[in-house]
């Protein structure tokens, strides 16, 4: 057996890990191998791995990569991206439909997140800032993990398949853009609002402590996109809202939205008809005074101080009122000292030994002011547990009387009772007939045989109207109208209607 000589190699790596030198001219022993002798390494320059190295099988190329493929990670992270994106938005939606007043109430009860999300709500140009810059930060990453991946993945694709080089990157870009657009309206933002929406309370007790928590954590940028918006809103109502206009809604818009809930409200019958229209007119308690519903001086009926217990009662009787503000000087509101209230007359002359006049029983009466809106009226009546008090312009003087009821009227709508609906009974009584204030004129002539009008289709169709007609004013009570051979005695009045009256035929 030969020595081999200096330049010959006895020892051959594996074949699929060397790289090949073709200027290698080694004398290794003649054996079996995959390779050429002229393709094997010199042994000075040891063996390397093979990143990309194809190799002959059967005809077909194969290709040894040890790079692991991106393409995988860089689509999770897109996701990720996307679904981050669907909760700012979803929080968006969620915080701005969810009421104050219900957050207000979410904290009291210790609700858990409450005071976290009454914090964001309170300070709606801050929270939207932290969710646009959640969502700008979601989307820029999005968009450049897709480009990165199109031009990694994506060209080479193409260029292999022999799409013209001019194309090749717009069309890359394409295919992520699309789906990316579909699938980020899709899950980042539709989906995440609906939900938003069904379960605002849920998702602002849910997310508002961590929302709060970026919020703290990125404030510099959240004040740099804060204040800007705040500057610009106040230069631009200054500028193109002046003077009065300054408010961003109307009164009567806020009440067409108002409405507009109530009737939505109705339909999916959460509620009624008749709180449909108390949740509407409720609204109208802030913006009207007390004015518009209090009854004006000149048609208050008064008692006088002076009176005894048993005039008062006899007076009380014929308007058929329980509380009566009482007046130092018969017909003057001026004069009103105070109020009785028809129980304590009736009490008074029960357990008093003498007759004493009505002074002993009159209680203070509250005033309040013309312009006063009904609403702030109505806490004040009910925190002094008052049912009645007067009316008094900016001057002083007393221009009319407001009561609770009339208040809860503006509220429900008319309330009546037994003594509002107007009897219609005809009942002879001595020489003459006592009559309610609702009997019709054609039924009073049947019974009686007196015809207070000639005129067989006249506008006035009861006694009450009639009689109203004749005065030219509110009836009262003691009030006597004389027609034709017929004289009408008001006995007693209610909220200005006859309530009764005796007719008698004039001598």
């Amino acid at each position: 057996m030969t020595r081999s000589s200096p330049t010959q190699v006895s020892w051959r790596p594996p074949c699929c890990c060397l790289a090949a030198d073709p200027a290698s001219k080694g004398t290794a022993p003649a054996r079996a191998g995959p390779f050429p002798r002229s393709r094997r390494p010199r042994p000075s320059r040891g063996w390397k791995p093979l990143p990309k190295r194809p190799i002959m099988a059967r005809n077909r190329i194969l290709w040894l990569s040890w790079e692991p493929s991106v393409w995988g990670v860089e689509l999770s992270v897109m996701l990720a991206m996307i679904l981050l994106n669907g909760v700012f938005a979803g929080y968006e939606i969620a915080l701005a439909s969810v009421s104050l007043a219900r957050l207000e109430a979410l904290v009291r009860e210790n609700r858990s997140g409450a005071k976290a999300s009454l914090f964001m709500k309170r300070g709606m140009e801050r929270s939207l800032a932290v969710v646009q810059l959640g969502v700008t930060l979601c989307g820029a990453i999005a968009a450049a993990t897709g480009g990165a991946g199109a031009e990694k993945e994506i060209v080479p694709l193409l260029r292999g398949a022999g799409v013209s080089p001019v194309l090749v990157s717009p069309l890359a870009i394409a295919l992520v853009v699309v789906p990316l657009t579909v699938v980020t309206i899709i899950l980042g933002e539709l989906v995440p609002k609906v939900f938003g929406l069904r379960n605002k309370e849920w998702v602002c007790l849910t997310l508002s402590p961590l929302m709060s928590w970026f919020a703290a954590s990125v404030w510099p940028a959240v004040w740099i996109l804060e204040k800007p918006v705040l500057l610009i809103l106040r230069w631009s109502e200054r500028r193109w809202r002046p003077g009065g206009k300054s408010q961003t809604r109307s009164e009567a818009a806020e009440i067409q939205e108002l409405r507009a809930i109530a009737a939505l409200a109705r339909a999916s019958q959460l509620i009624g008809a008749r709180e449909e229209n108390i949740i509407v007119n409720a609204v109208r308690l802030s913006s009207r005074p007390v004015r518009e519903s209090m009854l004006p001086a000149e048609h208050i009926s008064m008692l006088v101080a002076d009176s005894t217990l048993e005039e008062a009662l006899v007076a009380g009787h014929l308007d058929l009122h329980t509380r009566f503000p009482v007046t130092e000087r018969a017909g003057d509101p001026q004069a009103i000292v105070g109020y009785a209230n028809f129980k304590d007359i009736v009490a008074c002359m029960r357990l008093a030994g003498h007759n004493p006049s009505l002074r002993s029983v009159i209680r203070p009466i509250p005033f309040v002011r013309d312009d006063l809106p009904l609403s702030t009226c109505l806490e004040r009546m009910i925190r002094e547990h008052t049912h009645i008090a007067l009316v008094r312009d900016h001057a002083g003087k007393v221009v009319g009387m407001i009561t609770l009821e009339d208040i809860i009227e503006e509220l429900v709508g008319e309330i009546q009772d037994e003594y509002d609906r107007l009897p219609g009974h005809v009942t002879p009584s001595g020489s003459g007939w006592v009559v309610g204030g609702g009997v019709s004129l054609a039924r009073l002539k049947e019974l009686t045989g007196i015809a207070l009008t000639t005129e067989p289709n006249a506008a006035p169709k009861t006694l009450n109207d009639w009689a109203t007609a004749q005065l030219g004013r509110p009836v009262r009570g003691g009030d006597v109208l004389k027609r034709n051979d017929a004289t009408v005695i008001v006995r007693s009045v209610r909220r200005q209607r006859i309530q009764e009256a005796q007719i008698h035929r004039t001598p």
